[in-house]
């Protein structure tokens, strides 16, 4: 089951929650009664070994036998390819949308 973070819009408080589906997230803030907003966060790669989860790094090989594509900030608002498929180089200021 994943767990989601929230964050109060009335009084700022943030706040974890182990959610089953739609109909079991929080809706109220439980310490000003405020509407809660789902923030967005970045997934972890976990892997469970021995009873225990731990952080597990994948090298560029991995990333690409898995079909992902890894892009790595050159610093000047682009972004070039390290591993994967796809676009050699990405342009911040020419992306869709």
């Amino acid at each position: 089951m994943p767990i989601f973070e929230y964050r109060c819009e009335a009084c700022g408080e943030v706040l974890e929650a182990l959610v089953r589906g739609a109909e079991a997230e929080p809706l109220l803030c439980a310490v000003c009664g405020g509407k809660l907003a789902r923030l967005v966060s970045l997934p972890a790669d976990i892997k469970r070994l021995g009873g225990f989860f731990h952080k597990e790094k994948f090298s560029d090989e991995e990333i690409a036998s898995k079909g992902l594509t890894k892009y790595v900030n050159r610093g000047d608002g682009t972004y070039e390819k390290a591993a994967g498929s796809g676009p050699s180089i990405l342009d911040r200021d020419k992306l869709p949308g």
